[in-house]
């Protein structure tokens, strides 16, 4: 074999490498595409911090429950507000209920008013002012008698709300933010269970402060079985609102003992939807 054939061939093959891809900012392009998207979603928190902040914030916070003082001493009504994030203004006059009772509040109790705004309480000074008369006077005996008329103001009266329609709890919380005391009667008849279809005496009228209005509710054909609150202790306004809260009809009864409080109840435990509770109550 000649030295020819052991010579190999080689053939050099260039290979060209591929460059890395360049490092630094992204493409304008991009950006461009990016930026809007980012724009809107800043927007989008925005406007769900603003519902936040003036719609569920605001409802949950600044507005508040009025609660309900007809029927309280004075100094616990204005306790009982001032705890609830209201100032007081308290007015004495004449009114059927003892002295130092509130006899009327405004707005009434249940109403929604913001914090730090003023309720007005009237509160009873003791004295029911005396219908108008007439007074004689004697006069000595060789003068002349003489009459004298004298006309004294009427007793304190309220307008009675037009509550007709209206629900139970809604109905009875108009009456008693009148200054008037609620009496719910189960009652039958169409309508929807739980509405007041009448009322005595009716809306539009005047009443003596702290009287009686009775109010017809609709019972329904099937009432559900409720669960009836223990009230004793509790004034009679919130004892009421209570009940009503609870699908239930009440009256409301006096005796002896502490004003404005709930002595005792006529049933515990369960009943059937708008059975009626009688409320002893302290009276003078």
């Amino acid at each position: 074999m000649s030295d020819r054939d052991d010579t190999q061939s080689f053939r050099t093959v260039e290979v060209e490498e591929t460059p890395p891809p360049p490092t630094g900012p992204p493409p304008r392009a991009l950006l461009d595409d990016v930026w809007p998207w980012l724009a809107a979603l800043g927007l989008l928190a925005v406007a769900a911090l603003l519902v936040w902040l003036f719609v569920f914030r605001d409802s949950g916070g600044t507005k508040r429950t009025v609660p309900a003082v007809v029927g309280l001493q004075q100094q616990q009504a204005i306790t009982k507000l001032n705890a609830a994030g209201y100032d007081v203004r308290a007015v004495r006059e004449p009114a059927k209920q003892p002295r130092g009772t509130v006899a009327a509040q405004s707005p009434g109790g249940g109403s929604q008013l913001p914090k730090g705004a003023t309720v007005t309480v009237r509160v009873s000074n003791g004295r029911a002012l005396p219908a108008a008369g007439t007074t004689t006077v004697q006069a000595p005996s060789n003068a002349t008698t003489t009459t004298a008329t004298t006309t004294a103001a009427p007793a304190a009266t309220t307008q009675v709300p037009d509550v007709t329609g209206q629900d139970e709890a809604s109905a009875a919380g108009q009456v008693e933010a009148a200054g008037l005391v609620p009496e719910t009667d189960p009652a039958q008849g169409s309508g929807t269970a739980g509405s007041v279809t009448q009322q005595n005496p009716a809306g539009g009228g005047q009443a003596n402060a702290g009287a009686t209005v009775t109010l017809d509710v609709v019972t329904g054909s099937s009432p559900p079985t409720v669960q009836i609150p223990n009230v004793v202790g509790e004034s009679a306004s919130d004892a009421r609102a209570a009940l009503a809260n609870a699908k239930l009809t009440f009256k409301t009864a006096y005796k002896q003992g502490k004003p404005g409080v709930v002595l005792a109840q006529s049933a515990t435990g369960s009943a059937p939807a708008y059975t009626q509770v009688t409320l002893t109550v302290g009276g003078s």
